[in-house]
């Protein structure tokens, strides 16, 4: 037993395999994000299950959108709080005409007072976006108006449910409209 004992000892100091609670993990910083390729945007774009929305990039923390068409079609918010990301610029071997900025990829997040949790990925160059939605069961069944004008009572809906089932909606939509507005412009989405 001696033997056997003094070889799996030996195996295992020659493994070299680090105690977890050893490990520190670096601190980094995330890199800067050029927001100046998105905000001042206005876009228009359609899933591939035929929803429509419209979008305004306010500015970097703010959007305003309309849903065209959908399960919750006829629904416009206005002053939505989010958060904006560059996440990539076109790779230097790709041949693009147009600006760095213009090129670049953006996440963007935002969780609704209904609850409804929303992440798009947006690349103006290729025309894309895709995106996750989260939706509470009540939202299905239940939205479809000018949100601001009813945020007390969505919030009193989200309160009490139901928020489960949670349906989610993964989508892949195509751009097809895209144009550049003046900043804080307030009448780029129609709430009519």
């Amino acid at each position: 037993m001696g033997k056997a004992s003094s070889t799996r000892k030996s195996v295992k100091e020659s493994l070299l395999i680090p105690n977890i609670s050893e490990i520190m993990l670096q601190p980094f910083e995330e890199p800067a994000s050029d927001l100046s390729g998105i905000l001042g945007k206005h876009i228009i774009y359609t899933y591939s299950n035929g929803w429509e929305y419209e979008m305004y990039y306010k500015n970097s923390d703010t959007v305003d959108y309309k849903v065209r068409s959908g399960s919750v079609g006829g629904r416009v918010v206005k002053g939505q709080k989010v958060s904006i990301r560059q996440l990539q610029t076109a790779l230097p071997s790709e041949k693009v005409e147009a600006s760095e900025s213009e090129m670049s990829s953006y996440m963007i997040s935002w969780v609704e007072p209904t609850g409804t949790s929303v992440v798009q990925v947006l690349n103006l160059n290729r025309r894309e976006v895709r995106t996750v939605i989260l939706f509470p069961d009540w939202v299905v069944k239940e939205t479809v108006c000018f949100q601001n004008e009813h945020l007390d009572l969505m919030r009193s809906y989200r309160d009490q449910g139901p928020t489960y089932p949670i349906h989610p909606k993964i989508m892949l939509g195509r751009l097809h409209f895209i144009e550049h507005c003046t900043l804080d412009n307030e009448h780029v989405i129609n709430s009519h």
